[in-house]
Order: C-alpha cells, then sequence, then structure tokens
C-alpha cells in the first residue's frame, strides 16, 4: 500500500529550498504530467516507486511512496485528481484542502488489472471521472465517480484502509499489440491508441456511453507512430465538457497530433457525426525541413531511411494569444518593441504554435492558421504553416539519441517548459514570450534553467560529502551511487552514476570510548564528532549531549520528544560550529554561541527549523558541504536547504543582541554570517565586562569605562555608530585607577540614557543588567578605601545580586507602608564569594556592611545564604554572630520556643544560658522534662547514652537539628554535624556548629572536610569549595592546586572559572606544573564568553613564579671535608626513625610537656616536612597543650539573662 500521508501538524516551519532533486524520471511516455488544481499549478512525476508532487521549482508538495515500480501518470485539472498505475494496479488520488494554503493527495481507489497477464501502460482520463487504461493486451475503462458503486461495486478496502476500496472494470476490449498510446479527446466521445511499432493510429468513436460499443478507423502513417496528443479544449468551452454526447454538435472540431519517424507532423482534424469520415488530415509540417541548418542533417548523412532527431511541443492559440496580450499590457513605455509588434502580428491570425527543435540549440517556430475553427473561411494557403521564429544557440540541449517529452504552459507573460528526458532528467526552463519568439533575440537570452530534477529511482540511505565539501556522494538502497558537486551558483548538480558501494548510511565506526574526556553518556546511539567538538545521542535517542574537545567541556545537553535519527557536525572556515541534527521528518540546526556565567541558557542555540512532514517523507540522511550547505536525503530525492535563516525564528534575546527584531521587519541573514555574529567579541560596555574587571580586582578599570559609555551616549542616537571600544585601546582599557570614583550623579545620568536608548550589540537583558552592574558599582566604590580586593567581589556580586532580585520582584511593604523589600531578600552567594571572602583581610568592616544592612536583625537562613559562618574566621566574631542567632531563633515564635534555640547555644557550650530560658518558659509543654534532663552532669556515661537515646528517637519524629542538639549534649559532635550535613541538608550550619563546638583545628571538622565536602566537590568539580576546604584546614598549597589542576569526570566549563587563576595567584606558594594549562584554560573561556581583550591581557601579563628549591640544613654541623654542606634527603633520613611516633595523634597528658631547646625543635619540624613528603597528607598535629574539660563553662546567669530583656 503507498503512503499518503501528509504527516501530523508539526511546531517547525516547512522546508523552503534552495534547491530540490526529488528523483531520477522513469524513462515512460507518461512520467510527466502538470495540471492546475484551485488556480495553481502543479507538476507530478514517477520516478520509481514515488510520486513527486512540486509547485515550483524549488518547492516539493508531496512525495508518495508505493509498493511498485510506477509506469504511467495522468492528472485531470478539473478535478484535480491524480491516477498512477503500476503493472497490475491503477491507484486514484484525490486532492484534500486545509484553508487556502496547504493541498495534499489521499488513495482513495485501487483499480485491480483482472485480466491474465495484462499489463497497464497508459492512462487517460475521460468524461465525469472515467479512466481509460491501456494494457499489454486490453483497453480496459474504469469509473471513479462514487455513484458507479453499484455498476463497480467495491471488492475489499485496501490494506485495512477503510477510506480506500478496489474496483473492477467497466469494459474490456482486447488489442492486437502493446498499448503504447491511448487517449480520449477532450470531449471524450473519441479515442485514440496506438501500439508499439505500429503505423496505424486506431480511432475509437463511441456509440453508448453507457455499453461498449464503438466504431473505429484507422490513421495511416509511412513510419512507426512516436506520439499521439489531442488539442486540449479551448477554455471557454471548458464549462459544455462533460455534456455527454452533446459533444457531437460541437460547432468547432477537435485535432489531433501524431508524430512518425517519417518526420512528419500531422494534424488531423474531426468529423461531424453525418461525415462519412470521423478524422481527415488536415495539414503536415516536415519537422525535419523547418531546422535546415541542424547539425542533427550532417551527423545522419543524406539517408532518408532514418530521419534526424526532431522535438516538438504545441501551444493552443488562446493560450498564445493570451500571453502576447500579457506582455503588451506590461508595456509602461511608449518605447517600440519590434518583437512585441511581431508577436501582435503573429497573433492577429490565432496560429496554433508548433516550436521544433533538434536537441543540439537549434529551435524554430511555426504558426497554422485558426485550425480549431470549424466556419473560418478557407484561403489558399491557410492550411500551410507560416514561420514566427528561429533560434540558434538555445540552451535547452539533449543528449544524443534521447527520448523526450514536453509540457508548456504560460503565467501571464512568462514561458514555462517542463524538458523529461528519457536520461533521467526533468528540466524546468522559464523565459518571456516576448524574448522567446522574438525574431532577433541571443538564444541564452530566450531561456533560463530553473531546475534540474535527477538523482536516484530508489530509497536514498547515504550521503558522504569529499574533504573539501564540494563534491557529494549519495547510495541508494539497490547500491547505486551517484557524484554530484557544486557548482559557482551553489547548485548541485549530477556528474556520474556507478553501482559501487563506497558510500555509508551513517557515520561508522565511532565509538564513545575513543573520546578523550567523560561525556556521561552510556552506550550513545549515534556519536558525530570534529576536531573540535563531538555529538552523542543516548541510547534512546532522546537525548543530545554536545562535548568541546579541546576542554572536555559538556556544553549543551537538551532533551527531545522525538527520537533523534541523523546528525551532522560542520565548522566554517572562521572557526565556527554547527551542528544539523535530523528527526524523523524535521532537522534543526544548532550553532554555537558564547559562554555566559549570568544567563541559564546553554552555550548551543537553535537557529533554524524545517519540516517536511506534509511531503510524506522520511529523512534518510543529512550532510554538509561546503559554503554551509545543508543537504537532506529522503525518500528518491536529494534536496539542498537555503543558506539564510529567518530573523523571527531566532530566539528573541539572539534578536536583541544583533538588532534583528520584528521592528526591521522580516529580515534573512546567511548562517555563516549568524554563526559569526554569535560568536563576536563583546563591547567593552557588555555587563560580563564590567563585571570580570571588578573580580580581577580592577574596579577603577570599569570605573573608567562607565564615565567613557556615558560621555559617549551623552552626543549618540540610535541607528549611529558606536565603536565596540568606545576608542579606548587595549592598555588604556585595563588601567585600574585607584582614585577612580564614581559619583551618584553619573549613576544616575548613565542610567537615563540606558533606559531610554537601545545599544548596539546588547540585548534588553544585557542592558537591564548593565544598569544594576553599574548601581553595583557605585556602591563598592563608596567602601573600596576600607576593604581589601577579595572583600569587594564578594560585595559586588552580594550587591548585583540584591539588585536583580529586587527588580523581579514585585514590591512589598509593610502595614505602616514602609518598603522592605530590600531587607527581606538575601542572594544566595556561591563557593566563589565565599572563597574569596575567606581569604579577605577585612571581613569585620564586610560583615558590619551586611549586618547593618539588615537591621542587626540576622536568622539563619539569612546567614546560611550569605555563606558568614564558612568565611569568617575570627573565632570570637564568629560566636558573638551566632550567639545573636541564637537569639533571634529563641523568639522567631510567638511564644518563644528555646527548641529553637537549643542547637545553636550548645554548639556555643552555653548549657546554662539554655537551661535559664528553659526555667522561664511556663508556657511550653516541655519545659519540666527538658529543665531536669539538661540539669544532668553529661560528664557521666549513663547521662550522655541518655542525651544519645533522646537524640536517636527525635530522629525517628524527624526533628533533625533537635537530635543533633542532644547529640553535643552527649559529647558526640561527630553525630551531630553528621545528622546537620545528611539528613538535614544544612552543610553550613554543621560547618559553624563544627568551628564553634569542636575548634577550628579539631578532629571533628576535619572530618566533616575531607570525608564529605571534599568529596561532593570532586564529584561536582567545584573547584572553588576545594579550595575553600585545603585552605580552612591549613593546605595552602592543596587549596591554590585545586584551583588550577585538570578536574576529572564530567566536566562544565563554568566549572574553570577564570577568576579562579586570580586566586591561585594570590595563594599559590610554589607554582604548579599545572599552572601553564590552567591560564590558558582560563583565557580560552574568557575568549567563549566574548571577552577577548581580558583573555589577551591574562595570557601577556601572567607572570610565572620560579620554583624555589628549599634545602634544610642543620645549623651548627661542620663537614670534616670541603666545608660544604650534605644534600636536603641525606639529612633528613637522619630522622626517619622518629618520625613514626611523631606522625600520630598524642593523646594530651595531664602533665606539662616536656621542654625542647632550639635543635630539638628543628629536628621536630624537619621530621614532621619529612612525613608530610612521604605520606602525601598532613599528619594529625601533636598537642601539647592542656586539654579543655568536657563540662561546660557555666556563665553568669544574671548577665545572659539581660540580653534577652528578662
Amino acid at each position: 500500500m503507498p503512503s499518503t500521508s501528509p504527516g501530523l501538524p508539526t511546531p517547525r516551519p516547512q522546508a523552503d529550498f534552495a534547491q530540490i532533486l526529488p528523483g531520477a524520471p522513469t524513462s515512460s511516455l507518461q512520467a510527466l504530467a502538470t495540471f492546475t488544481f484551485r488556480h495553481k499549478r502543479y507538476v507530478a512525476y514517477i520516478s520509481g516507486q514515488q510520486l513527486d508532487i512540486c509547485a515550483s521549482p524549488t518547492k516539493l508538495i508531496q512525495a508518495l511512496e508505493f509498493d511498485d515500480e510506477l509506469v504511467a501518470l495522468v492528472a485531470d485539472s478539473q478535478t484535480g485528481t491524480i491516477a498512477v498505475a503500476c503493472k497490475s494496479h491503477v491507484y486514484v488520488l484525490e486532492p484534500v484542502a486545509e484553508g487556502w494554503t496547504r493541498v495534499w493527495w489521499e488513495k482513495k481507489l485501487r483499480l485491480r488489472i483482472e485480466e491474465a497477464g495484462d499489463e497497464a501502460r497508459c492512462l487517460s482520463w475521460g468524461n465525469e471521472g472515467e479512466l481509460l487504461v491501456g494494457g499489454s493486451k486490453y483497453l480496459s475503462l474504469f469509473s471513479t465517480l462514487p455513484s458507479s458503486r453499484a455498476a463497480s461495486p467495491a471488492i475489499s478496502p485496501v490494506d485495512g484502509n477503510d477510506d480506500t476500496e478496489e474496483r473492477s472494470a467497466l469494459w474490456c476490449k482486447p488489442v492486437a499489440s502493446p498499448v503504447q498510446y491511448a487517449a480520449f479527446c477532450p470531449l471524450a466521445n473519441l479515442i485514440a491508441t496506438c501500439g508499439v511499432y505500429d503505423r496505424l493510429v486506431k480511432i475509437w468513436r463511441r456509440l453508448s456511453f453507457e455499453e461498449g460499443l464503438f466504431d473505429y478507423t484507422y490513421l495511416p502513417h509511412q513510419g512507426a507512430v512516436t506520439h499521439v496528443e489531442w488539442r486540449p479544449l479551448q477554455e471557454y468551452a471548458e464549462e459544455r465538457r462533460g455534456s455527454g454526447i452533446s459533444g457531437r454538435h460541437e460547432e468547432n472540431p477537435e485535432l489531433l497530433y501524431t508524430i512518425a519517424n517519417d518526420g512528419l507532423l500531422r494534424v488531423w482534424r474531426t468529423c461531424g457525426m453525418h461525415d462519412q469520415d470521423i478524422v481527415i488530415l488536415h495539414t503536415s509540417i516536415d519537422l525535419v525541413s523547418a531546422i535546415p541548418q541542424s547539425p542533427s542533417l550532417f551527423a545522419n548523412g543524406s539517408s532518408d531511411t532514418q530521419k534526424p532527431a526532431r522535438y516538438t511541443f504545441n501551444i493552443p492559440a488562446e493560450h498564445f494569444q493570451a500571453a502576447v496580450a500579457a506582455a503588451k499590457g506590461r508595456l509602461g513605455t511608449s518605447k517600440a518593441s519590434h518583437a512585441l509588434e511581431h508577436l501582435s502580428e503573429v497573433s492577429s491570425k490565432s496560429p496554433d504554435v508548433t516550436v521544433v527543435m533538434d536537441g543540439h540549440g537549434r529551435m524554430s517556430a511555426w504558426g497554422l492558421h485558426s485550425i480549431g475553427h470549424k466556419r473560418r473561411s478557407q484561403t489558399p494557403g491557410s492550411e500551410q504553416a507560416f514561420h514566427i521564429a528561429h533560434a540558434e544557440d538555445l540552451p535547452l540541449k539533449l543528449d544524443l539519441d534521447t527520448n523526450a517529452r514536453f509540457q508548456v504552459w504560460f503565467a501571464d507573460s512568462t514561458f514555462h517548459i517542463l524538458a523529461h528526458s528519457f536520461g533521467g532528467h526533468v528540466t524546468w526552463w522559464q523565459g518571456d514570450v516576448e524574448v522567446f519568439f522574438s525574431p532577433s533575440a541571443a538564444g541564452q537570452e530566450r531561456l533560463v534553467r530553473s531546475a534540474d530534477w535527477n538523482g536516484h529511482a530508489h530509497e536514498v540511505v547515504g550521503l558522504q560529502a569529499t574533504d573539501d565539501g564540494k563534491g557529494l556522494g549519495s547510495r541508494s538502497a539497490t547500491g547505486e551511487v551517484n557524484s554530484w558537486t557544486l557548482q559557482a551558483d551553489q547548485s548541485l548538480i549530477q556528474l556520474s552514476k556507478t553501482e559501487a558501494t563506497t558510500v555509508g548510511t551513517g557515520r561508522e565506526g565511532k565509538d564513545a570510548s575513543t573520546l578523550p574526556f567523560a561525556s556521561g553518556v552510556e552506550k550513545p546511539s549515534i556519536l558525530e564528532a570534529n576536531d573540535k567538538f563531538a555529538a552523542l545521542v543516548s541510547s534512546d535517542g532522546l537525548e543530545l549531549t554536545l562535548i568541546d574537545l579541546k576542554d572536555g567541556y559538556i556544553e549543551h545537553k537538551q532533551t527531545f520528544k522525538e527520537r533523534v535519527r541523523y546528525l551532522s557536525c560542520y565548522r566554517t572556515i572562521h572557526g565556527h560550529n554547527l551542528l544539523a541534527i535530523a528527526f524523523g521528518s524535521g532537522i534543526e540546526v544548532f550553532a554555537q554561541g558564547r559562554y555566559d556565567h549570568q544567563q541559564e541558557q546553554e552555550t548551543w542555540t537553535a537557529i533554524s527549523r524545517l519540516s517536511i512532514s506534509e511531503t510524506g517523507l522520511h529523512i534518510s540522511a543529512i550532510e554538509w558541504m561546503s559554503g554551509a550547505r545543508l543537504v537532506i536525503a529522503a525518500g528518491n530525492g536529494v534536496m539542498v536547504c537555503k543558506k539564510v535563516v529567518d530573523a523571527d525564528g531566532l530566539d528573541v534575546e539572539i534578536q536583541d543582541r544583533l538588532d534583528l527584531g520584528s521592528d526591521h521587519g522580516s529580515v534573512r541573514i546567511d548562517v555563516l554570517e549568524l554563526a559569526s555574529q554569535l560568536n563576536q567579541p563583546s563591547p567593552v560596555w557588555h555587563p560580563d565586562t564590567l563585571s570580570h574587571l571588578v573580580g580581577y580586582g580592577k574596579p577603577g578599570a570599569a570605573v573608567n569605562l562607565v564615565h567613557r559609555l556615558n560621555e559617549r551616549l551623552k552626543f549618540w542616537s540610535e541607528g549611529d555608530e558606536l565603536d565596540s571600544h568606545l576608542g579606548i585601546s587595549h592598555n588604556e582599557l585595563l588601567v585600574d585607577d585607584a582614585d577612580e570614583e564614581l559619583s551618584g550623579e553619573a549613576v544616575q545620568e548613565l542610567i537615563q540614557q540606558l533606559e531610554e536608548k537601545d545599544l548596539p550589540l546588547t540585548s534588553i537583558d544585557e542592558q537591564r543588567r548593565m544598569r544594576f552592574v553599574v548601581k553595583a558599582l557605585a556602591f563598592v566604590c563608596e567602601h573600596a578605601r576600607g576593604l581589601d580586593s577579595c572583600a569587594l567581589r564578594y560585595l559586588f556580586n552580594w550587591k548585583l545580586q540584591l539588585l536583580l532580585m529586587t527588580d523581579e520582584m514585585p514590591d512589598k511593604t509593610s502595614p505602616n507602608g514602609v518598603t522592605n523589600l530590600l531587607q527581606a531578600l538575601v542572594p544566595r552567594m556561591g563557593w566563589r564569594e565565599i572563597a574569596f571572602a575567606s581569604h579577605s583581610t577585612t571581613q569585620q568592616p564586610l560583615l558590619d556592611i551586611l549586618v547593618l544592612h539588615y537591621d542587626n536583625k540576622l536568622t539563619w537562613d539569612m546567614v546560611r545564604s550569605l555563606g558568614v559562618t564558612a568565611w569568617v574566621s575570627d573565632k570570637e566574631a564568629l560566636a558573638q554572630a551566632f550567639e545573636a542567632l541564637a537569639q533571634s531563633a529563641y523568639r522567631q515564635s510567638n511564644p518563644p520556643d528555646p527548641t529553637n534555640a537549643s542547637l545553636f547555644f550548645l554548639a556555643l557550650r552555653k548549657k546554662q544560658t539554655l537551661i535559664s530560658l528553659w526555667r522561664i518558659a511556663t508556657w511550653h509543654k516541655e519545659q519540666r522534662p527538658s529543665t531536669n534532663f539538661l540539669k544532668r552532669d553529661f560528664t557521666l556515661p549513663e547521662c550522655r547514652t541518655a542525651a544519645k537515646k533522646n537524640a536517636y528517637a527525635l530522629m525517628g519524629k524527624r526533628r533533625f537539628e533537635y537530635a543533633a542538639a542532644f547529640f553535643l549534649l552527649a559529647d558526640d559532635a561527630g553525630s551531630a554535624i553528621s545528622l546537620l550535613a545528611g539528613q538535614c541538608g544544612d552543610a553550613m550550619l554543621a560547618i559553624a556548629v563544627a568551628r564553634l563546638y569542636s575548634g577550628d583545628d579539631s578532629l571533628t571538622l576535619r572530618k566533616l572536610l575531607d570525608d564529605r565536602l571534599l568529596p561532593t566537590a570532586q564529584q561536582d568539580g567545584d573547584r572553588w569549595l576545594m579550595s575553600w576546604c585545603h585552605s580552612t584546614l591549613g593546605r595552602k598549597q592543596e587549596a591554590a592546586e585545586a584551583l588550577v589542576e585538570p578536574l576529572q569526570g564530567v566536566r562544565r566549563w563554568h566549572q574553570d572559572d577564570p577568576l579562579g587563576v586570580v586566586l591561585y595567584q594570590q595563594l599559590r606558594q610554589t607554582p604548579s606544573k599545572h599552572e601553564y594549562q590552567a591560564v590558558l584554560r582560563a583565557a580560552r573561556v574568557l575568549r567563549r564568553m566574548g571577552m577577548w581583550l581580558l583573555a589577551m591581557d591574562l595570557v601577556s601579563s601572567w607572570t610565572f613564579k620560579p620554583a624555589v628549591r628549599v634545602e634544610l640544613v642543620e645549623p651548627g654541623i661542620e663537614t670534616p671535608t670541603n666545608g660544604v654542606h650534605h644534600e636536603v634527603p641525606s639529612m633528613l633520613e637522619d630522622f626517619a626513625a622518629p618520625e613514626q611516633p611523631m606522625a600520630l595523634p598524642v593523646e594530651p597528658q595531664d602533665t606539662a610537656p616536656p621542654v625542647m631547646d632550639e635543635k630539638a625543635a628543628r629536628h621536630a619540624e624537619a621530621a614532621e616536612l619529612m612525613a608530610k613528603m612521604k605520606a602525601k597528607k598532613e599528619a594529625a598535629p601533636v598537642v601539647n597543650e592542656k586539654a579543655q574539660p568536657t563540662q561546660f563553662k557555666e556563665p553568669d546567669p544574671s548577665s545572659l539573662l539581660d540580653n534577652f530583656g528578662f
């Protein structure tokens, strides 16, 4: 059963191709047809088992696939119905319209050839749904009308399709030889048939329209008949068609054209019902002598037995006259046109025009006087053809000894010619009626080729481009290989055909294990790669992953609703990457863009979407060619996509950034130009550039840029050119002037201009973010003298996030009308800002700014988001902040609840304060048992056991924070911290409790960081968290190494933040072996972010710290020979024996530590250093101080209660 479904509606727009090659036409006499339906011209032709229906040289409306090879095609312009025949069946396709724009054809009937051994060869539409089928043994007539079901009953549904029925013939007439031509006349009362190599054309005159009764006559020829064609009915008589036998009363006769291999075109005219003859010869034209100077005459010699090849087509008089009238009507000037005057004179004779060609570029046009009019007076010579025009070097040429068939029509004054060459081509030519029939126009000017449809006769299963992208190989399912090449006009032409099987069906032989980086995709179903990136599709075909092959970044991940079938990568000559993704019937083209830390969008963006679902085809292969030409294989055809992209189909953010919005009308941009613009450097005023200048410790340079932009915008208006560098050189751009100030007046002036003007190369969202960057920069400048660069980085990002959150949130006011939105919003600071702030020497002023902003009303949620407990180094300041949090937690409910503050007070080892709070909490139902329980002595084992039991009971009730407080009562800080970091999922609270309860040098904190946070950071590739953990544990060099060493596993580009090398440069003690690659990696990320100047400055100004060779030499030891000290290894080997006990933790003793002299202290330090070098980790320090008591230090209750107002 043929596939006739046009497909379901799709969000992808229907494809508009630059060139279509639907397939090689079948070499049969009825392989091509043209017709009009709903005032629109369609062209249909058969190619193997496929029927192609086109509306223009580049518009494929539908392609229908059948189970068998097709041999004939005929279309009816009255109804738009198409009939196609294979040898054993004839299929009838009816049009289905959806609105005024979409039409497709569906199979409604299958006409069965019932006679044994009979095979369909030709078709012809008759009167009111009659279809004539000429076969190898019979001439059959079928009815396709629904009213004929009684006479031609439905035998059975076809292939389970209830809308398709099978019918039998109304009658069958045997024929003497296989029918080559069988055609109804326009009035359907005559049938002309001719067999293979016959010299007689048989005319069947219908005596009854109900039964198969005929009268016959034969038209003799001097040679084998090669063409039979009825002249189409005049347009004004179309309404009378279908009047049955009334056609015999028409005044004008019908004409039959026949061509034989004797070189003559014969014109036969029908007679009336009462005449003795049915058809008589009217006139003839010698096609050979019509072109006397043709090279074909000399090629065939002077022999009369074989005439040279001639090709001809006929134009009815009314069509020719209408085209000439259209040409005359378009003349807008008074300038005389001799060609048009000549055509006007010819048109006045109402001639049918016969165009004769020799296939070598010579053409001759002849006219016949009023041959379609019965009552027109006959004058001497009126039956003879007269000459109209002659042309040399016509571009329409045919191969030697190749048969061809033509279809012609006019669209106003435009002349269309379809030439079906049996060599496997259908060429579409267009010309102007005035130029084509001009007596003097050059041959090359008369016609222009609009399309050359050719290719495979079977389904294309593989495409492969040559290395230079200018050649292409395609392979069909039968093993046929076609070679194609791109011409200078970027059109694809066929070079040759072979039977080799050198073109693959896809990208075989690629394995994900060959990729140098982890992809996270197990057993990908498709892998496509070039030298810059790789594209992988998951095993289920729904998820796409794109990997940068230079640094191993996962740049894009996307899940589709439809299975991905094919991928194809392309790299432009300028180094920009494109990816084509093919689904069942749709294609999406992705382009690689810039990195953007601020946006959550992926690096790759879809720039083009197209679909061929309405054609009924499925994509079988895709391939890129030179110049970003995307080639698609579907069915028998190969199609070349256009290089331009509709701006309306792009993301709104991209349209705005590239100034391609809807305000500019329908904009179409070249694919290569779009790919270049997506990767162009950002302007210096871009908000990311200003933010990174602050991150690089150069806020003065950012302020200078703001001043320059403000000055430029004062005299700039939209549409004027604005230099992307603002006229600033590279050296001036990065100069950091610490005294540069940004006044509030300048900020307001610039913000006003940004709100009124649309800057080029900047989207609306980027321009909005830029206003907040300027405000944050001004805020930072106010505190620049009191904070160091690390604190300024934290403060800038906090302020910027706060402003962005404020803009996105609706205004909220308190009951008294005072806006409190800013105080309610708390940005969530990342580990990058926390890591920088932890190395600041001005942490207290930074903390004061934050506390003052929130009006001294910090809650734990605020502190957690700000990361205060992770970056405040001063233990006393942290304890004060935590005590304030305890008070806030106590008061957060009404009435106050001591359970909310229990964890905070116990972490501060202030159990007595908690007891005092419980004593006054008479309203609480747990007041008495809690107070009595807290009064216990938790230095005793049984009390600690009771506390743990309570903790486990609370865990069962999912009161995890309160359970952690009871673990602290039991002096089990490890369990409390594990509970906070695990079940509670609050790493910040766990860090705070570990630092306050156990101390910064405690094993508890070390275990939390080493066993939980560091593995998580390594798994997530979070360099900032890894660096912070090492730095907190005192491992400065490891903290620096974490910022530059290569990451393992699946990686994202934002894991290699370029600011990491800034902190690394501050922390490094000795140079890392990964430093060089890390700097280059940071520069590449900056370049991909569009900040080329910063990338260049990074690599040009980076200073590599030379490695320092440290030699540990024991003072006071003299060498007995030449006075040269021993090298470090030989000296440290002496400390190998005492090294082991010192590397283990030592339990604190009540006795005072032994006093060590200076020499012994140096020996101990050297032994400890050697232990670190050999074990690759820090040994537990030797505790020389007396351990703190396990009991709580009881403060004065009255002084503590005063803080709560009691």
